[in-house]
């Protein structure tokens, strides 16, 4: 999945979990502080992307790379299970509960973004104990022809694969539910 799809995910999971728990509804929080909730967890759908800047400059140094982002600590999902626990005991122990739902919202946004990886590029689910990765279809594989970390060659990675990917028809639908979510909301 890609940026959009990513960052639907995380402003769904996070409305969700603030709508569930009626964080907006009874007073805990204003209007400012769900807006700032809305966006933190919209930006944590995409956060263990992150590990893509690093991937990006290791390509363009080597260009024989070959490690799939995906295989970097950042994309555990162990890491950001500790992450959120961290900031969450924080706020606990600031008697913050603002700062608590930004730890719950970070693990709620990242773990959406690693279910929707899940579906075809895997995930390391495991990890520490193992980097292998879990999916629940395989991802068609076909030569992409240029330099990785390249406009041009992520423009071919798009156009000639991507569109053959179910996690292409799955993005189409979380942005759509998104969009119309967000109509709604505004």
């Amino acid at each position: 999945m890609v940026l959009p799809g990513h960052l639907a995910g995380g402003y769904l999971v996070t409305l969700a979990l603030v709508s569930i728990t009626h964080a907006g509804s009874n007073g805990v929080f204003t209007h400012e502080q769900l807006n700032v909730l809305l966006i933190i967890g919209t930006l944590a759908g995409e956060l263990p992307d992150i590990d893509l800047i690093r991937d990006y400059f290791e390509q363009r140094r080597d260009e024989k790379h070959l490690i799939d982002h995906r295989e970097y600590f950042t994309h555990a999902p162990s890491f950001w299970l500790a992450v959120s626990l961290v900031i969450v005991t924080s706020g606990y122990v600031a008697g913050s509960s603002f700062t608590q739902y930004v730890g719950w919202i970070i693990l709620a946004g990242t773990w959406s973004h690693f279910i929707l990886d899940s579906i075809e590029h895997g995930v390391i689910w495991l990890w520490p104990l193992t980097n292998k990765k879990f999916r629940l279809l395989e991802t068609p594989d076909s030569f992409i022809e240029g330099h990785p970390g390249t406009i041009p060659y992520y423009w071919r990675f798009i156009t000639q694969k991507y569109f053959k990917y179910w996690t292409f028809y799955a993005e189409i639908v979380v942005t759509i539910v998104t969009l119309f979510t967000l109509l709604k909301w505004l």
